[in-house]
């Protein structure tokens, strides 16, 4: 029979999920709203509003650059983190605190500061094709994530079966690709992940770097609710609830990202 310590424990843990998803159940049942309103409990289900979304042009165009963009800055700094974190992990280079320390900035650094000095060095040094300034700035912002990702992945893996591969004759190349990467898949696929959606979702640097052609989804759903209020902004927020979940779900499964790699 359970003690009540573990009934106490089983209970807070329900109330905290409960408070977590709360507002996740409330958008989702919003967005199938047949009202002109956000209002709960909705009256009538439909999916008018997710008609309406695949009529707009704009969301659509939005919606590209955005995914675009979040997956050119993913893949670059997923690769830039590769070689970082096996610098700062198994490199043996001087004031790696400090290295690190200037990589992990971003994470520090407000949002704002980070747009306006990438906005005037840009300007200065003559880039002015927005997209190029957006893939590069989100790359910047997403890269300690993927750093942090590889870098924790990196340290529970043995160095001595590296030690081994050399020793049977492999170069470092051969090394790294037959042995380590392996290894590190599940902390790719979780840097390129916490990259995408952390690109996908930002406001306060794009807000600075967008031009006509290339405005992201968060920047237009942004102005979109400065002038209308409506159950739209819960369609587009249950599409990606869905896509964020399918995409982990399957990360999961292809990675076992759950399960601390046999080493």
């Amino acid at each position: 029979m359970a003690s009540p310590g573990k009934w106490l424990l089983a209970g807070y843990n329900v109330l905290a999920y409960a408070f977590l998803l709360a507002p996740i159940a409330l958008i989702v049942v919003l967005s199938f709203s047949n009202s002109a309103t956000l209002a709960f409990p909705p009256q009538d289900l439909s999916l008018r509003w997710f008609r309406y979304l695949a009529g707009r042009d704009e969301f659509l165009t939005a919606t590209i650059v955005s995914l675009q963009v979040a997956a050119l800055a993913s893949i670059g700094a997923v690769m830039l983190g590769v070689l970082a974190a096996l610098a700062l992990v198994r490199g043996r280079l001087r004031g790696t605190a400090v290295i690190e320390g200037a990589l992990m900035s971003p994470l520090i650094l407000p949002g704002i500061i980070t747009g306006i000095a990438l906005l005037q060095f840009f300007t200065a040094t003559g880039l002015v094709r927005s997209f190029d300034r957006l893939v590069l700035a989100h790359l910047i912002i997403c890269m300690p994530y993927a750093i942090r990702s590889v870098g924790a992945c990196l340290r529970g893996i043995d160095p001595a079966l590296e030690d081994a591969s050399r020793t049977l004759g492999a170069n470092g190349w051969r090394t790294f690709r037959r042995v380590l990467l392996p290894l590190l898949r599940p902390g790719i696929v979780a840097a390129f992940i916490f990259s995408f959606v952390t690109s996908f979702d930002n406001v306060v640097v794009s807000m600075y770097l967008i031009g006509a052609d290339t405005v992201t989804l968060p920047i237009r759903i942004l102005t979109y609710l400065e002038w209308q209020f409506d159950p739209s902004i819960a369609a587009i927020s249950t599409v990606f609830i869905a896509v964020t979940t399918v995409v982990v779900f399957a990360a999961e499964g292809l990675t076992g990202m759950s399960r601390r790699p046999s080493v």
